[in-house]
């Protein structure tokens, strides 16, 4: 399959041929063309002419599939653009696309997989969301397990950036210095998405000191406990009703228990987020506030609640995604979905 493979030349555990097509992003054009386009043109803008690849960077009678492995043959980066049919699209006859093992797209994802040098990045677009294993092939399983980063139309240049910043470190480049411009609006619209939220409490905040060279967190193991309302969840984490109203106490909702493992994060606050989503739509309908896990040790594990009002409707099905992100709170480093539940009647 493909070109033969030139032996890479190694520095530290990473290629130095900088010379190479670094970053291939992988996409279907029916899904995400425009999106693919948009970040390679950013990418190519922000790390240089022919740092990335997408499949129509290629001059005219090229043998299509032998270019494009001999190119994932020395990457160093693939970005698997998803947009919300990522993984429902169907060819002519009617089946799955990505349940054919000549799909170009599951195999250029897999190929990367395969290769412990090579780092996949998961990029959300359009309201995406990560897909399950269930929805995946088995040979695209690991997918699951990388952290994925979003980009949004309306914080476009702030979510590009982002996941800039992520590929030049990953690249070993150093990263140009960043504005904080607009952070305190993004901080403003988390906040004002929400009528509700989450009343969870920060451990206290400890000093660092020195960061260990593991770094990495799950959250794993989600239970759902449903129509649970907010003055029930407050009795159950023995917190005062006193300054809330009847109509807030009887909202209903759902309790999300998860673990938790952190490593190498000790005394950063990172904030936790979580989403409710409509699996008929996959439109977000409702957001928490920031709250923060602040690692006691190196290694701190333990377990983890939040509370997430759920609108009436019996008909209406749901899941609800958890994110940990890193001390920036722009990236994640964690994250997990419940099962998908019905609304209260």
């Amino acid at each position: 399959m493909g070109a033969p493979r030139a032996p890479p030349r190694e520095r530290e555990g990473r290629r130095v041929d900088v010379s190479a097509d670094r970053v291939f992003i992988s996409y279907r054009r029916a899904d995400s063309g425009g999106w693919a386009r948009s970040l390679h043109d950013k990418l190519e803008e922000q790390l240089g002419a022919g740092r990335a690849f997408r499949d129509v960077a290629m001059e005219g009678g090229m043998d299509f599939v032998q270019h494009v492995e001999s190119l994932l043959d020395r990457c160093d980066v693939l970005l698997a653009i998803i947009g919300k049919s990522w993984a429902s699209i169907t060819d002519a006859d009617g089946h799955r696309r990505l349940d054919d093992p000549d799909d170009l797209v599951r195999r250029e994802i897999a190929r990367a997989l395969q290769r412990p040098d090579v780092q996949v990045i998961p990029v959300l677009v359009g309201g995406a969301h990560m897909p399950t294993k269930d929805e995946l092939p088995p040979d695209l399983a690991p997918l699951i397990q990388r952290q994925a980063c979003e980009l949004t139309d309306s914080r476009w240049e702030y979510d590009v950036e982002i996941l800039t910043r992520r590929v030049r470190d990953l690249l070993g480049e150093k990263p140009r210095r960043r504005s904080r411009v607009g952070r305190p609006i993004l901080w403003a619209a988390a906040i004002a998405i929400v009528l509700g939220g989450s009343l969870l409490l920060a451990l206290p905040a400890l000093r660092s000191e020195g960061t260990p060279a593991t770094r990495a967190a799950t959250l794993s193991n989600p239970t759902l406990d449903r129509n649970i309302n907010f003055g029930q969840y407050l009795d159950r984490k023995e917190l005062s009703r006193g300054s809330y109203r009847p109509a807030a106490l009887a909202r209903s909702g759902v309790l999300v228990s998860f673990d938790f493992r952190i490593q190498g994060y000790r005394g950063e606050r990172l904030p936790l987020r979580w989403q409710l989503i409509d699996t008929g739509s996959g439109d977000q309908v409702a957001q928490s506030r920031d709250v923060s896990i602040v690692p006691e040790a190196d290694d701190d594990q333990g377990t983890w609640d939040v509370w997430v009002p759920v609108p009436p409707g019996a008909d209406q099905r749901y899941f609800v995604q958890v994110q940990l992100y890193d001390s920036d709170g722009d990236v994640p480093i964690a994250r997990l979905r419940t099962a998908t539940f019905a609304g209260p009647g």
